[in-house]
């Protein structure tokens, strides 16, 4: 699989299973878990700058409220999209954040 494609699979897979459990909180009337995991999605989805660390919340969150109220399948779920943030798809769809990088990305600020 080209690496585009594999990039396109990993933000989509990801991205739509969260489209999924969220569809699922609200039937479940967890209206703050559907929120979150609209918002992390669209931004899994444009590939937005914080994208990986907002995951890295949510995914971790669901895995604790999982294991907390031994629902494992949750527990599961989560630990299988942290897995699949750790790809080289995934590390290319979502770089990491740069230690020391300013907020804005303004780099002519550090030159004072």
């Amino acid at each position: 699989m080209a690496p585009d494609s594999a990039r396109s699979v990993v933000v989509w897979a990801v991205a739509g299973s969260l489209l999924i459990y969220a569809v699922t909180a609200v039937r479940s009337q967890r209206w703050g878990s559907a929120l979150a995991a609209v918002i992390v999605a669209g931004l899994l989805a444009t590939c937005h700058r914080r994208a990986r660390f907002a995951a890295y919340v949510f995914f971790t969150a669901l895995a604790v409220r999982g294991a907390l109220s031994n629902m494992w399948m949750l527990a599961l779920y989560a630990a299988i999209a942290l897995a699949a943030m750790q790809t080289p798809a995934a590390r290319r769809a979502w770089p990491r954040l740069v230690p020391g990088r300013l907020r804005g990305g303004d780099d002519r600020m550090r030159r004072s």
